[in-house]
């Protein structure tokens, strides 16, 4: 299993990009995450976390102002379900749907690996807790969501286009519910949204 993942790992790396890194490039964004909804009891600092999952799909856009630094940002729906099962059937869930903005430097290490780092913010436009029928609960959600975010990636040359893979992590520095809520206990607890992005860009050679 070393062994495969190291041949992987060398074979990505090995991957020479032939492009005149200058100008936009503009591409789809399919990148599947995983997401945690943290809390932490105000009194006693116990942390505890609920754990979900989701989706961005979109518009992806990376600018390269030189061959060692660009920025990706783009607009994707952004998807995230935490869900609640009993005997492997759904009993409740809360679903959350969000236009997202990201702006994430990416800085050249070594090879065709980059560092990201930076930030963006999601605005949340479906707020809903199902429990056999959805309930809107968007008058309880703080809607704007700005984090920051780090990670990596790489790059690799294909046919017709641009590919990038990577992981970053996003924490929301707001907390999800509002202070007035009446569905968690705001009074006792927090609640903020840590996600890990797996990273799957496709962008076309062509620079505008």
């Amino acid at each position: 299993m070393r062994k495969s993942l190291l041949i992987l790992l060398l074979i990505i790396n090995s991957s020479n990009l032939s492009l005149s890194q200058e100008g936009l490039q503009l591409g789809v964004d399919v990148s599947p995450c995983w997401v945690l909804n943290t809390h932490r009891q105000k009194s006693s600092g116990i942390r505890s976390a609920e754990s979900g999952y989701g989706f961005n799909a979109g518009l992806a856009l990376k600018y390269w102002f030189s061959e060692k630094v660009a920025v990706n940002s783009g607009l994707t729906f952004e998807y995230n379900a935490f869900d609640n099962r009993f005997n492997n059937q759904l009993i409740s869930s809360r679903r959350f749907g969000s236009l997202h903005l990201p702006v994430m430097v990416n800085y050249a290490m070594s090879g065709n690996w980059y560092l990201l780092f930076g930030g963006g913010i999601n605005y949340n436009v479906i707020n809903q807790s199902w429990s056999g029928y959805g309930v809107d609960i968007s008058s309880q959600i703080n809607a704007f969501q700005p984090y920051g975010g780090i990670g990596v990636s790489t790059l690799m040359e294909r046919d017709k286009g641009l590919f990038e893979f990577g992981v970053t992590s996003r924490y929301h520095f707001l907390e999800l519910w509002k202070s007035d809520a009446v569905l968690f206990d705001v009074s006792n607890f927090t609640s903020r949204i840590l996600s890990f992005d797996l990273i799957l860009r496709f962008y076309l050679f062509q620079k505008v």
